[in-house]
């Protein structure tokens, strides 16, 4: 069984500020640690192409994602490193209507994609289970869409009170992946999300940061870490926990049952943004557990 990892835990914020190891790095570190795969962010994709496709041989790995919002100049770069899928990681709506809009709006980013062999998915935390006209949110979008797939993050459905292997087997051949996070408490969704319609910054976020000098980054991490490390910012990610763990609630194994049902193997990728132990310990021990224990 082949098990990826998300570059985003290896210091995704960093990545976009321009700071932490470089991406060549982050690939031997991940092929060091056993995995087999990475997904990629946006920042990855600022790398020339030739230089990416030469860094991940040189590491004896492959790609299968990025987490952005699907562009044709994300899909074509995806296409040119031998990637699989361009997985938009979460956008704000929070009612029937909007679920619709979004479920329309995917199938017509999947449609951009078919030529370059490239598929499109959505993926999930908590709010998108926020139920309204008793409903599931992430569920009205799934059921009115038709040429997109989604990647099923298990940590955050479990989070919200949705059981993964009964979802997956619901909507069946509609996973293209999953994230990989243990769970060990239901919150719920949480409060009525923001609407896709609120007035939002667009684009990259961090903008043409990098282009500024390296102490002013550091300062502007540092900042977004304390916010991050908030008592209410953290109890987010108070639930995660070893895998295998007694208090986990998620069972992996029927997670691989359900999605062995599926026409497609789906991809396995592990994301962390809180850790349990040292960095790199608590990622290699993911891995070896996957490995030893799912089937």
């Amino acid at each position: 069984m082949q098990i990826g990892i998300g570059t985003y835990s290896f210091g995704g914020i960093e990545s976009y500020l321009g700071l932490g190891p470089t991406l060549q790095e982050k690939f031997q570190k991940i092929k060091a640690l056993d995995y087999d795969f990475v997904e990629l962010l946006p920042a990855d994709l600022e790398n020339d192409p030739e230089d990416l496709k030469k860094w991940l041989a040189e590491a004896g790995l492959t790609v299968s994602s990025v987490h952005a919002e699907p562009s044709e100049a994300i899909v074509k770069k995806m296409a040119e490193i031998g990637g699989k899928a361009v997985i938009w990681a979460g956008s704000p709506f929070n009612s029937t209507e909007e679920a619709i809009e979004l479920a329309h709006q995917l199938d017509e980013m999947a449609e951009m994609a078919a030529p370059y062999g490239i598929k499109v998915g959505y993926h999930n935390h908590s709010q998108e289970f926020y139920v309204d006209q008793g409903k599931p949110i992430l569920e009205t979008v799934i059921e009115n869409s038709s040429k997109c797939f989604f990647q099923l993050d298990c940590g955050w459905a479990m989070n919200a009170g949705t059981y993964p292997p009964s979802f997956i087997r619901r909507y069946k051949n509609r996973f293209i992946a999953i994230h990989v996070k243990e769970n060990s408490r239901v919150q719920g969704p949480g409060p009525k999300p923001a609407s896709r319609h609120e007035e939002r910054k667009q684009g990259n976020p961090f903008g043409d940061v990098k282009s500024l000098p390296v102490e002013e980054r550091k300062k502007m991490l540092a900042d977004i870490q304390a916010r991050m490390n908030t008592p209410e910012s953290r109890k987010r990610f108070d639930v995660q926990s070893r895998l295998g763990a007694p208090e986990s609630n998620i069972n992996w194994q029927e997670i691989k049952n359900a999605l062995d049902e599926q026409d497609f193997e789906a991809f396995w990728i592990v994301e962390r943004e809180g850790f349990y132990d040292e960095h790199d310990k608590c990622l290699a021990e993911d891995c070896a557990w996957l490995k030893e224990n799912i089937h």
